[in-house]
């Protein structure tokens, strides 16, 4: 389908790539590239930490439960308990999204406007992991699963655990 859509035979686009996970892979790391560059665009244009938070958990979670990026971010993660280099490859397009939520909390942590409870990285796991069981709620169209609702629910969550 990728070859017929680019106008290519499927020899062609297999000299690029070996395999279709190959090919899933590589457009969500294309697809991830993109939105960390939109994220932090957007982050830079927030007002006060709190701002950020929640801009950040607007940008992580699916804006509909068809999100593109989603889709093929669980894709991915099925394939990862069968594969080691998927689960690093996983981890590695992870690192830019938690590394954008501590420096987050670190620098409301240092004006005083957060106090984590236990350490940042725990705290950027900890969340991440909440934000991906959301994600999964709206993306399976559960009941109370509406977007609004998801980022009530996270800000809430961080709110309990930031809150001075």
């Amino acid at each position: 389908e990728i070859a017929r859509r680019a106008g290519m035979s499927s020899g062609q686009v297999m000299y690029y790539f070996d395999t279709k996970e190959h090919i899933l892979l590589e457009t969500l790391a294309w697809r991830e590239y993109d939105d960390t560059a939109r994220r932090r665009a957007d982050l830079a244009k927030a007002g006060d930490d709190w701002d950020k938070l929640g801009r950040f958990i607007e940008r992580y979670l699916p804006a509909s439960p068809t999100d593109p990026a989603w889709k093929l971010w669980m894709e991915a993660w099925a394939r990862a308990p069968h594969s080691p280099e998927v689960s690093q490859f996983l981890d590695a397009l992870l690192t830019p999204w938690r590394a954008d939520l501590a420096a987050i909390v670190q620098h409301g942590a240092a004006l005083g406007v957060f106090r984590p409870r236990g350490s940042v990285e725990d705290f950027t796991v900890r969340f991440c992991a909440l934000l991906d069981g959301l994600a999964i709620l709206r993306l399976r169209q559960a009941p109370g699963g509406t977007r609004k609702r998801l980022i009530q629910l996270a800000t809430e969550a961080a709110r309990a655990e930031l809150a001075p």
